[in-house]
């Protein structure tokens, strides 16, 4: 059935594994009650890893479904944990959101602190920011760029290193010489 890998087959494994998925996200939230983490969020994080184990595995890889399955939702997990627990994103899991009412008659804290002409200009240099990461990847050698890529997208030095077949210090060399390319490349253009 994992290898059929369609519609019906994805939704039975997932009806099948969601108690284990919930089961999990409950001791992650005892375990770590202080990152004040949303189970729903967890929950989430383990479904992706269950559809990443749905596509990934295979019969070659001398394990049953279910045990390399439970490691796959587990990693998914302690990785969002660990978003949660840096530094620069406890303040976001800490805080409400800012489309809260911070009054009766149902104002909201964006409203509160910006008028529409900030909101408006806030966009358009997110906007301008945004494309400039993204264009940035075109002043990059191949090899540079494909690493660029695959951190962008969260993957670790490590993990690059494996997909790529290259040296793990090369990695890292690499990546530090394009966050400095990237700082030079946005100072030049603000």
């Amino acid at each position: 059935m994992i290898e059929e890998k369609s519609e019906d087959a994805y939704y039975l494994m997932i009806d099948k594994y969601i108690p284990i998925i919930k089961s999990m996200a409950d001791v992650c939230m005892k375990k770590y009650p202080s990152y004040n983490m949303d189970k729903d969020e967890l929950i989430q994080e383990g479904i992706l890893g269950l559809l990443n184990a749905i596509n990934s595995f295979t019969e070659r890889r001398n394990c049953i479904f279910y045990t390399y399955a439970l490691v796959l939702i587990k990693r998914e997990m302690y990785k969002h944990i660990k978003k949660c627990s840096r530094g620069k994103n406890l303040i976001l899991t800490l805080s409400k959101s800012i489309s809260d009412d911070i009054f009766e008659n149902e104002l909201f804290l964006e409203e509160a602190l910006y008028d529409k002409k900030d909101l408006v200009e806030e966009k358009v240099l997110s906007n301008y920011y945004e494309s400039l990461i993204y264009n940035f990847k075109y002043e990059l050698s191949s090899k540079d760029s494909t690493i660029y890529e695959l951190k962008v997208n969260n993957f670790s030095n490590k993990e690059i290193s494996l997909l790529l077949a290259i040296p793990y210090k090369s990695v890292d060399n690499s990546w530090r010489i394009i966050k400095k390319k990237l700082v030079n490349y946005i100072q030049e253009r603000i």
